[in-house]
């Protein structure tokens, strides 16, 4: 979308893209591998293209209402794919978080993480090479968070 559009767009954690603090896309992903061996990708994508989000989230945005004009989702589907099995083919998972930080709006924030049984609140310093998020808390303790809704706060 970066090259493609010529917008800034942003990573939040875990799964969402932002263009100026404005959700424009949210993913979910499910794999199964043994040892070195994947078994299977499932990648769900919901980006907003030709749409108005804001009508029913305001906090949205969509690639029209940011460029005002109407884009192909084929063509964006088609380079989507085109770029993912590029990557796919590298093997070249050993950097994709170095790629994520490069590419986020999450860490060095005070941020609240809610998870299915707990609620965290504290600077997000750092994620580890299994994508947790890793969180200073107010107290000094660290945490590491591998699942949740992450909500920046402002301070």
């Amino acid at each position: 979308l970066n090259d493609m559009c010529g917008i800034d767009v942003r990573v939040k954690w875990p799964n969402d893209l932002l263009v100026d603090e404005r959700k424009i896309c949210g993913m979910l992903s499910e794999l199964e591998a043994e040892a070195d061996r994947v078994a299977f990708i499932n990648i769900g994508i919901g980006l907003n293209v030709n749409n108005d989000p804001s009508t029913i989230e305001p906090a949205a945005t969509s690639l029209k209402t940011l460029l005002g004009r109407n884009l192909s989702k084929k063509e964006i589907l088609s380079r989507y794919l085109d770029l993912f099995e590029t990557q796919m083919q590298s093997a070249a998972y050993d950097d994709v978080i170095e790629q994520w930080k490069q590419h986020t709006v999450t860490l060095n924030r005070h941020v609240r993480v809610v998870t299915t049984r707990d609620v965290f609140t504290g600077k997000a310093v750092d994620v580890d090479d299994t994508g947790a998020l890793v969180l200073k808390c107010s107290d000094g303790s660290i945490k590491t968070i591998h699942y949740g809704d992450c909500f920046h706060q402002s301070r």
